[in-house]
């Protein structure tokens, strides 16, 4: 395999991540509809929880992957997936804007500052 061979074979792990961001924004946006909706006191009282509804409409758009993919294929991306989530939450943290700026101000503590964001293995 050649250098130029090598450099336009993408690593596995960041098609990995641009997939899980490419799900990652149309299922949040779906689900912040949902809230919006609900908040907004026009869904009906004997709606089923948000959870349940998209995992019905996810559902319903991804019933046909069992006619190109076996089950242990699925399960393994599912493993996948549910792995880098675990990753995601335990090694990511959001601090909120105005978090920020209220320890930019200096009224947080030294430490709190150094706990905005965990890396494994010091990589940032």
């Amino acid at each position: 395999m050649t250098d130029q061979e090598a450099a336009s074979t993408p690593d596995v792990l960041d098609v990995l991540v641009d997939q899980l961001l490419a799900c990652g924004a149309p299922i949040s946006q779906m689900m912040a509809g949902m809230q919006e909706h609900e908040a907004s006191g026009l869904s009906s009282p004997d709606a089923p929880p948000i959870f349940e509804v998209a995992h019905s409409l996810i559902r319903s758009v991804v019933d046909d992957l069992t006619e190109r993919y076996s089950d242990d294929e699925i399960r393994v991306a599912s493993e996948i997936v549910a792995q880098a989530t675990v990753a995601i939450c335990e090694d990511t943290f959001f601090v909120p804007p105005d978090e920020i700026r209220r320890l930019a101000r200096g009224s947080g503590s030294g430490g709190a500052r150094r706990r905005q964001r965990r890396t494994r293995r010091g990589r940032r």
